[in-house]
């Protein structure tokens, strides 16, 4: 027995259910992905096996946190007539509510204290001690050190797994006291063994040690977030750096922090934990009455907005492919009322191509997929590419011959600053540079296998090129022009960069995965495998890639040179259309980001340099705002204007009687919309826990790993608070997802049945189903479903 047991009254035994207990508080945290790879995730997916109201009690108890919206904010919307009386009562009942309308109103005027759960052991001794610093300060540093294998100047081993590493380091931290260090002394210097001492000398039951596991790891829920992901984008790390390893670490931290304690305060302490295993009911009953009143009234108006009347559909001549970002619904529509005989179709905007690319030069391959998928293809930038290839290398060992002399030990404080002052040019140019013009796009070779790096074969080609016409479901006829539209973005010096492009291509631009679509669909000897599966595209069909990019709403088509003559005065009407689009979503877009000009000219170079600018916060909005999606097909959405807000993809009921093309959707698209829509809720309820703090105070640690705020070591995941925030007002709406779908009842009630982690989220109330019918929208409830009126 340690000296650290020694003072307590007893030891528990071990047993399989504490080891199950770690596993269950490990599953509660939600992965992230790197900064070059970001992805939005629902912080909240852990805890998505609970109603919504019940996860938030839970995190309060455990670690503070909240998914609803202070006191005040509803008391707005309720004033500025944003939140209406009906909307209010059908709140009340739907929450299945005692509280009345005059209750609910009282209990807005009452502020509230931030949660807060028990406090652990460091907590405790900062409390006494008043030092106002981070306790878990030191186990964010050490993740910081461990995980950073670009930055830092010391070489560190990076084959010890993250305990070991941990264990070695800290025990000649001079943060600690000599007796502190010697107790860390006596714990394994191997992970299983020192967990193994530690659930006995901790000496709590399963659900106590669930609940301390959990609260813990929320109190670095950034590093943990990063353990989590590393399951989830680079599976071989997770084993020796996972979220298992940083358990050990947290539990052997609470361990250390209980070093000398008496029975009396070991016994109080457990009891504390004892406690949080079963949290109380949390006196939150009135403000989800107000969030679900504030939700059901944007039901109502897109209700209404949707049953408008029909608008007409002329034989389309060109169509175009968005992505279903929710960016891609104000150039839609505005393009169709440009020009009526163009049709517009939304589709997860990697085109169905799960590839990986690989550019010329040092820069590693990057996925572009969703996140959630795995690639199965890779491709390349085509031959000849060795100049460009031995030219990017060059620079790149240029940049690291002057990284390695300026931080080497030997190197003098002249260098330094020396180096330091050659990029003042850059920094004035870049400043007075002129927006140019898009390069024109590389061609690509492949795709070929990622595994192996053989070229596909004609048969799985035409599998690659059927998955991506079922997905596109262009609703039985195909236009003589067929345009794949991928979306990107531009701004500079932003580590959120990935945040506004593609989240369907991992964070990345979808113009390449267009162009590899394109090329695959208009391959002669695909089409007569497509044909012989009866699949036939017209003879006469062309199908072009494009980017739209997202800040100026200007689309660039890509080779344009392949088009067949015959097309090419459709082509110069489809352009025009374009300009005239862009030009009317820019009007609008522009307003919003303060960006003030007379004529379309001047709006699209003031707007094109906020993308060059390395000072400016807010290159564009993103998704901010987003709140539904719409599975149904483009009849449903053409000529209403669902203000940017609404994620839109291609269904069609008829063409799906056994409901697969349904599931994949409701299992898929439904699912990345969710988390995307809940990141930005997250950031905008509880900035503090969920969001990236402030863009100012950035710095980017490990290259890609993430950001953290001023001198704090904790890493911080979410969206800063300038993507929400204008400086005087939010920019972000938090609603919780409504989907939309136009299918049969019996149908979805089907995906529900044989979907148990989407039923999940409908039931729990972690979105909202709906369903289109002739006369409005219908809601989904466990116990039937609901018109909304």
């Amino acid at each position: 027995m340690t000296a650290f047991a020694a003072t307590a009254a007893t030891t528990r035994r071990v047993t399989a259910e504490h080891h199950q207990a770690l596993a269950r508080a490990g599953e509660r945290i939600a992965p992230t992905w790197p900064l070059d790879r970001w992805i939005a995730v629902n912080p909240w997916w852990g805890l998505r096996d609970l109603p919504i109201e019940q996860a938030e009690a839970l995190l309060a108890r455990r670690g503070g946190g909240r998914l609803t919206l202070a006191p005040e904010f509803y008391r707005r919307a309720w004033e500025s007539g944003r939140i209406r009386p009906e909307a209010l009562r059908e709140a009340i009942a739907l929450c299945d509510s005692s509280l009345d309308e005059a209750a609910l109103l009282t209990r807005l005027e009452r502020s509230e204290a931030p949660p807060r759960g028990p406090a652990s052991a460091w907590e405790e001794a900062d409390e006494a001690g008043a030092t106002h610093q981070d306790p878990f300060g030191p186990v964010a540093e050490c993740c910081a050190g461990y995980f950073d294998h670009h930055q830092q100047r010391w070489e560190n081993a990076r084959d010890e797994p993250l305990y070991a590493w941990w264990h070695a380091e800290s025990r000649h931290d001079r943060r600690l006291s000599a007796t502190q260090r010697r107790h860390l002394a006596t714990l394994p210097a191997e992970a299983t063994d020192a967990r193994e001492q530690l659930l006995e000398e901790l000496a709590l039951s399963p659900e106590a040690l669930e609940a301390l596991a959990h609260a813990l790891l929320l109190r670095v829920n950034g590093w943990a977030s990063w353990c989590q992901g590393l399951a989830w984008h680079t599976p071989t790390a997770a084993g020796h750096a996972g979220i298992a390893q940083l358990l050990v670490v947290l539990l052997a931290w609470e361990w250390l922090g209980l070093a000398g304690r008496n029975t009396a305060e070991r016994e109080r302490w457990a009891a504390q934990w004892e406690a949080a295993a079963t949290p109380p009911e949390q006196d939150r009953e009135a403000l989800w009455c107000w969030q679900c009143a504030f939700e059901l009234d944007y039901q109502r108006r897109l209700a209404v907005t949707l049953t408008a009347p029909p608008v007409a559909r002329p034989t389309h001549k060109v169509q175009a492919a968005f992505c279903i970002d929710v960016r891609s619904e104000p150039l839609r529509r505005h393009l169709e009322a440009a020009w009526e005989e163009v049709a517009t179709l939304g589709v997860a905007g990697f085109f169905g191509m799960p590839i990986t690319h690989a550019s010329a030069g040092p820069e590693r391959d990057l996925p572009r997929l969703p996140g959630l998928l795995a690639p199965r293809y890779r491709t390349a930038e085509a031959p000849p590419i060795a100049p460009l290839h031995r030219r990017r290398y060059r620079q790149e060992a240029s940049r690291q011959g002057v990284r390695h002399a300026k931080y080497h030990a030997l190197s003098t404080f002249t260098l330094v600053e020396t180096t330091g002052l050659a990029w003042a040019w850059k920094l004035i140019r870049d400043s007075r540079r002129r927006p140019a013009a898009s390069p024109s796009p590389t061609p690509l070779a492949g795709p070929f296998h990622a595994v192996g790096g053989e070229p596909l074969t004609p048969a799985e080609r035409v599998e690659l090129a059927r998955g991506l016409l079922e997905g596109l479901a262009p609703g039985g006829e195909v236009a003589p022009l067929l345009v794949l539209v991928g979306h990107d973005s531009a701004s500079d010096n932003n580590p959120h960069h990935a945040g506004l492009t593609c989240g369907a291509c991992g964070g990345q631009g979808g113009g390449l995965n267009a162009r590899l679509a394109a090329q695959l669909l208009n391959d002669p000897e695909v089409r007569r495998g497509l044909a012989a599966r009866g699949i036939a595209l017209p003879e006469g069909t062309h199908v072009l890639a494009a980017t739209h990019c997202t800040l100026t709403d200007r689309v660039t088509l890509h080779d344009t040179d392949a088009m067949p003559e015959a097309l090419t005065p459709l082509l110069k009407r489809f352009e025009q259309a374009l300009a005239e689009a862009g030009r009317t979503t820019r009007e609008t877009r522009a307003a919003t980001l303060g960006v003030a000009a007379e004529d379309d000219a001047t709006r699209l170079a003031a707007l094109a340099r906020r993308g060059g600018d390395w000072s400016q916060p807010r290159p564009e909005w993103g998704l901010a705002n987003n709140a539904a999606l719409l599975l149904a097909p483009r009849e449903a959405s053409r000529g209403r204007d669902l203000a940017g807000r609404v994620f839109l993809h291609e269904y069609h009921p008829a063409h799906d009687p056994d409901g697969r093309t349904l599931e994949a959707l409701m299992s898929a698209p439904m699912l990345v919309a969710n988390w995307i829509n809940l990141q930005y809720f997250a950031s905008r309820a509880d900035p503090e826990r969920h969001g990236a703090g402030n863009k100012l105070l950035h710095s980017v640690l490990g290259g890609h790993i993430g950001v953290i705020e001023g001198n704090s070591p904790q890493l911080r995941t979410g969206l800063p608070w300038q993507s929400l925030h204008d400086g005087s007002d939010w920019r972000h709406e938090p609603l919780r997802l409504t989907v939309v779908i136009d299918a049969p009842r019996e149908r979805i009630e089907g995906v529900l049945a044989r979907q148990p982690d989407v039923a999940r989220l409908v039931d729990h109330r972690w979105l909202w189903l709906c369903r289109l019918t002739a006369s409005g929208l219908e809601r989904y409830m466990p116990g039937g479903w609901h018109c909304i009126s």
